[in-house]
C-alpha cells in the first residue's frame, strides 16, 4: 500500500511537470479514470470485507481518488487543447490542492489503519 501511496504523490508532482512541459503521459481520459494509476489499479483489487476494521475507510478513500482523477482529467484536457495557462490554473486552484492533500491525507491515515487491524 505504501508503495502505492508514494506513486500516487510522485504522479501528482510528474502531471505537474506535464502541465508545465504541455505534454501528458497519457490522455486525458486515461488521467480520468481511477483504474489506470497503481494505486488505483491496487485499489480495484481489493475485495472489502465488512467485518475487516482496516476495511471501514474504503469506500470515502475510493470516492475520494475517483474525484480526483475526473478533476486532473479536466485539468488534463487543457494541456491536450494547448492551454497550459487554464491547466496550470486548474491545478493551482484551491478546491484541487484540497483535494489532493485530503486524498494524501487520508491515505496515509487508512495505512494506519492497516497497520494497527493488520
Amino acid at each position: 500500500m505504501r508503495d502505492a501511496i508514494c506513486a500516487h504523490a510522485s504522479w501528482t508532482r510528474t502531471f505537474s511537470e506535464c502541465i508545465d512541459h504541455g505534454k501528458l503521459e497519457k490522455t486525458s481520459q486515461d488521467i480520468s479514470c481511477d483504474d489506470q494509476c497503481d494505486f488505483g489499479k491496487w485499489l480495484a483489487g481489493l475485495s472489502p470485507s465488512a467485518n475487516d476494521p482496516a476495511m471501514k475507510k474504503f469506500n470515502m478513500i475510493k470516492a475520494m481518488h475517483t474525484q480526483f482523477h475526473v478533476e486532473a482529467g479536466k485539468i488534463a484536457v487543457h494541456v491536450e487543447n494547448g492551454d497550459r495557462a487554464s491547466a496550470r490554473t486548474g491545478y493551482e486552484a484551491p478546491h484541487f490542492k484540497r483535494m489532493t492533500h485530503s486524498l494524501i491525507i487520508n491515505l496515509n491515515d487508512w495505512r494506519e489503519d492497516f497497520r494497527r487491524f493488520s
